[in-house]
């Protein structure tokens, strides 16, 4: 809903309420026949005899129950009165149509003997909502009974009205930061400024929208519908009561990941402006009621309060000391000593507006109670998004540890962290795959994918585990999620891969695993024996012992050196085992693969993802420290350093094409992939293009920096990594001009702290801990 336009009036707007009575047992509404129209202007009398003629076209159609549709509406009446033609201009302009309007609704004696019923329904035209104006009149009994014609509209609007409550819960009110309180202060028909208290009510938000119905006309109080919306949402736990006509959103409570808000709750907002309006008018107003009745010690309190409370900093101009000391100056003044309409007046708005900042303050303090909901929500949100961006950008499992996420946004009892967690749990095996895992510390690790992705996250698993023990343990839990994904005949597993696709990643996924299952076989035979050396002893004897029954020439010898060779090569065997190759595995673990490396390009269609991963026992970095390289590292490298002048290009028109996410990574490979084959001689013969890519993407992640950013920090729609080449970290010229644009970037959004907080961590990392992440470092 829109902001308050200045051309409405205050006074209405602002106007008393009463109490909203429960819809389903509203009180008995009439409207009473007007036989000959007495009292009426002919604009009044022509209206009538529409909606007469309205009605009975209605009854034609032959349905007994109402439904806003069937009735007339106000946008219609302009055109409708133009058919009369003993009607004047004048009595068709809009000041005679609100003459009779009027007339008909009886306002003068607040509607005691009404002929017309006119209520509001709310419907969508495109993003907009807007306000139709029913009118109603069957003038058939001496009485009618209204109520279903006001029940069938507000029921057609619920939809509408639920909309409208989820928008604004989810969106604040905005306040002038130097004048909060201005949204309340308003000329009145006198043209003196004036305090409107309900102003900043939800029913005044409302009534703003159903005047914008009533144009070209003027607006008449909807009271009735303000009354059942009120009821009405605060029956679904959607407003806070502060008065009986005057309600606040339940607004979602969005916290950033450090437990501070996202957005100014409402019940501050409304207390910050209730408070501001409430000093400058009172002290306005009380000035000039104090020095015309002559209360100099109530004017040397005012000028005190001034001197006190006057220049406050910004943050703490509506401080609760002070606001208490503004209150208790309001209700010390002698308004029971009063007579004239000025001060009383003033009185009541000064009064009211007090009842509705004593209720903000209750409402205040209940907001750390809040703040916890808000905060548990805020998180469960973002490790939905989490887990779904995790699966889909590094295809491995979404590890967190609950406990220790509850903690960061500030739950730490431990009743609420048990039911919190479960509540976590219970939210993600909705929608994605889930295992739950028990710690010694008694904290539960939780491991999540998005099942759409589930064939590639075991296919990237399954050849990360050939060199990584810790993707050895994730695949364990990826089948086990896959089982029970499978046994449950998920709906969602494997839907955002092509069918034909997953059969290629679970038949290379098989492949992997026989060759580990090999491999684990020869290596556990090696430990037990080596058998080259078994077979070079036997040869070795029994050369011997041939030698020797030529040199005695006797056959005999060949017979005893056959049990002898079969010893001394079984002693070999035994001896020169490969004892500690089960001790050193692969050569230390490598980087993993799971914070933003991999093979995964966007899933949407189909994807890019490798037929084979280069693999090796030892660690790809061993280069740098000055190891020898096996000759699969030595690929890997020279596929490397090949990509590198197409993908971290050396000339360049822009920084950014320095920096890299998974993302941008795979787009990049891909936009240059003919010419990265051309250039890395390994590849020229390869035509599939899935496999080159993945290749060389593998092959760059070896060789460059991976810096992973705290999930605590990652705003939504911001990569979780960043990657640079090797090279780049280390000139300062380079890390010079990144660290430049993040800090130009963190400018641009300086308002929005959640990115500065994440531009400041990458500019930290590269300006102070960069050498962390070059190769020198990891030999340490």
């Amino acid at each position: 809903m829109e902001t308050l336009e200045q051309e409405i009036s205050f006074e209405e707007l602002a106007s008393s309420q009463n109490k909203a009575p429960d819809l389903e047992a509203l009180a008995p509404d009439y409207i009473f026949l007007n036989d000959g129209a007495v009292g009426l202007s002919a604009t009044a009398r022509c209206i009538l005899d529409e909606l007469r003629d309205w009605h009975k076209k209605t009854e034609k159609h032959g349905s007994k129950s109402v439904h806003p549709s069937y009735l007339l509406t106000l946008d219609k009446l302009g055109e409708l009165l133009n058919k009369y033609r003993n009607l004047s201009e004048q009595a068709k302009s809009p000041p005679s149509v609100d003459m009779a309007l009027r007339q008909l609704m009886d306002l003068e004696k607040r509607g005691r003997n009404k002929s017309a019923l006119i209520y509001p329904f709310l419907v969508r035209n495109g993003n907009k909502v807007l306000a139709r104006i029913s009118i109603a009149s069957p003038q058939k009994e001496a009485k009618t009974d209204v109520t279903p014609y006001r029940k069938a509209c507000f029921s057609f609007s619920e939809e509408t009205i639920d909309l409208i409550l989820n928008n604004r819960a989810k969106k604040p009110r905005a306040l002038e930061e130097d004048r909060p309180g201005a949204m309340l202060l308003h000329k009145n028909k006198s043209g003196q400024i004036w305090l409107y208290p309900k102003l900043a009510s939800l029913q005044s938000e409302m009534a703003s929208l159903l005047k914008r119905g009533f144009q070209p006309y003027s607006y008449i109080p909807m009271n009735d519908f303000l009354a059942d919306f009120a009821n009405y949402a605060k029956n679904k736990g959607a407003v806070v009561e502060i008065l009986p006509d005057y309600h606040l959103i339940l607004d979602d409570l969005q916290l950033n990941p450090d437990g501070t808000y996202v957005n100014q709750p409402e019940v501050i907002a409304h207390y910050r402006a209730q408070s501001d309006a409430l000093e400058v008018f009172a002290l306005t107003y009380l000035k000039q009621l104090a020095e015309r009745a002559g209360y100099n010690l109530f004017k040397a309190r005012i000028q005190d309060f001034e001197t006190f409370h006057g220049n406050a900093e910004p943050g703490k101009k509506q401080n609760s000391e002070k606001v208490e000391a503004l209150i208790q100056l309001v209700e010390d003044f002698p308004f029971d000593k009063e007579k004239d309409d000025l001060g009383k007046r003033v009185a009541e708005a000064c009064q009211q507006s007090v009842r509705i900042i004593r209720k903000l303050i209750q409402e205040k303090a209940l907001l750390s109670e809040r703040k916890i909901e808000g905060a548990f929500k805020s998180l469960k949100n973002r490790l939905n998004i989490q887990a779904k961006e995790h699966s889909q950008n590094n295809l491995t499992l979404y590890r967190f540890v609950p406990e220790k996420r509850l903690d960061a946004v500030g739950i730490a009892d431990p009743e609420l962290v048990s039911k919190y967690t479960n509540e976590i749990v219970a939210d993600l095996k909705t929608k994605f795959g889930l295992k739950e895992v028990k710690r010694e510390d008694g904290t539960t690790e939780v491991y999540v994918v998005d099942p759409g992705y589930m064939a590639a996250v075991l296919h990237k698993l399954t050849a990360d585990a050939k060199v990584s023990p810790v993707a050895e343990k994730e695949l364990t839990i990826a089948k086990e999620i896959n089982a029970a994904l499978v046994s449950s005949k998920n709906p969602a597993l494997n839907s955002m891969l092509k069918a034909d696709y997953v059969v290629k990643l679970q038949q290379d996924a098989a492949i992997m695993e026989r060759e580990v299952e090999d491999r684990q076989k020869s290596e556990a035979l090696a430990k037990k024996v080596n058998l080259s050396m078994g077979l070079l002893g036997f040869v070795g004897t029994m050369l011997f012992f041939l030698i020797a029954s030529v040199h005695f020439n006797a056959a005999g010898v060949i017979l005893v050196g056959l049990p002898v060779a079969l010893v001394i090569g079984g002693l070999l065997a035994v001896f020169f085992r490969d004892r500690d190759k089960s001790d050193i595995g692969p050569g230390g673990v490598p980087r993993s693969s799971g914070s933003g490396g991999g093979f995964a390009a966007s899933y949407s269609g189909i994807s890019t993802v490798s037929d084979y991963y280069p693999s090796s026992d030892d660690d790809d970095a061993d280069e740098h420290f000055g190891k020898g390289e096996s000759p699969k590292e030595k690929k890997v490298s020279l596929i490397a350093k090949g990509a590198e002048r197409f993908v971290f290009p050396n000339r360049f028109t822009k920084i950014q094409d320095k920096i890299h996410d998974s993302k941008s990574l795979r787009k990049k490979i891909w936009d240059n992939i003919d010419n990265i084959r051309q250039s890395v001689a390994h590849l020229r013969t390869e035509s599939d293009d899935d496999k080159v890519a993945s290749t060389v993407e593998y092959a760059l992640l070896q060789n460059s920096a991976t810096i992973a950013i705290p999930d605590e920090i990652v705003p939504v729609g911001m990569p979780s990594t960043i990657i640079l080449s090797h090279s780049d970290l280390k000139a300062p010229l380079i890390r010079d001009q990144i660290s430049e644009f993040l800090r130009n970037e963190a400018q641009k959004k300086k308002y929005d702290k959640k990115l500065v907080k994440y531009y400041t961590f990458l500019i930290n990392t590269i300006e102070v801990e960069y050498y962390k992440y070059l190769p020198s470092r990891k030999k340490k």
